[in-house]
């Protein structure tokens, strides 16, 4: 649903104007952009995402080093588990000594993260949690919260875009400064608080959904093994 929004708002450009209606349709007045060679609503601008967002990339901790893993708490989240928008749990952990032995950071929750490299290239996911992450991951944090999903979705609108601009079968060319130089249009202020308030809503229906399938998943899981063995019973 906030994906239906945005590309009614933002790609068709038909978000609601002063009089509440469709603001491109209703004949609403559209400028031509040279960075996009292409025309957007008056008032609106084109920034980069170095411009709106700070990035950063992870690091693996060495693996023949078993102290940074066992019995390790700290999220660490491969490229991999990026094909979920959301991310509210991974199974992958580091130690505190292999967070510190390693170019890994730990990035806040809300982080938007994009595969740079094999066949999720270009996807992104947004983690609801504090969570390090492998080299093969870019993490985009916004400079503004409002922005958060906003951003998320122009990513979302440029993946074939970021496929054409790697190579190879792989996709696997993708870096940190070719995310921070991609181009996407700002809207005004008032337009980006009422499509935060929509998608917000509808991201923490998304949240909720997962966290209860993730409970009901270790509740089966739990209980399987006992009705296979007689130990309970269904009446």
């Amino acid at each position: 649903m906030a994906k239906t929004i945005y590309d009614y708002w933002f790609v068709q450009f038909d978000f609601p104007d002063e009089n509440g209606k469709p603001y491109k349709t209703s004949g609403g007045k559209m400028v031509y952009n040279k960075v996009l060679k292409r025309e957007i609503p008056n008032g609106w601008k084109v920034c980069k995402i170095k411009d709106l967002a700070n990035t950063g990339s992870g690091g693996t901790p060495k693996s023949t080093e078993s102290t940074f893993y066992n019995n390790g708490n700290i999220p660490w989240i491969n490229s991999g588990e990026l094909n979920n928008p959301f991310i509210i749990a991974t199974e992958n952990f580091i130690t505190e000594k292999g967070l510190q032995h390693s170019s890994a950071k730990l990035f806040p929750s809300n982080t938007i993260l994009m595969a740079m490299y094999g066949a999720t290239a270009g996807k992104t996911s947004i983690i609801s949690f504090e969570a390090t992450t492998n080299q093969a991951i870019c993490a985009i944090m916004p400079l503004d919260n409002k922005l958060i999903h906003y951003i998320k979705f122009s990513l979302d609108n440029l993946y074939e875009y970021l496929v054409a601009l790697s190579s190879g079968s792989a996709r696997d060319n993708l870096s940190q400064d070719k995310i921070r130089d991609l181009n996407i249009i700002v809207p005004n202020i008032d337009v980006i608080k009422n499509f935060e308030e929509l998608s917000n809503s509808a991201f923490e229906k998304i949240k909720l959904n997962l966290i209860q399938n993730q409970q009901l998943t270790k509740l089966r899981n739990w209980l399987l093994p006992m009705l296979m063995n007689g130990q309970v019973s269904v009446k």
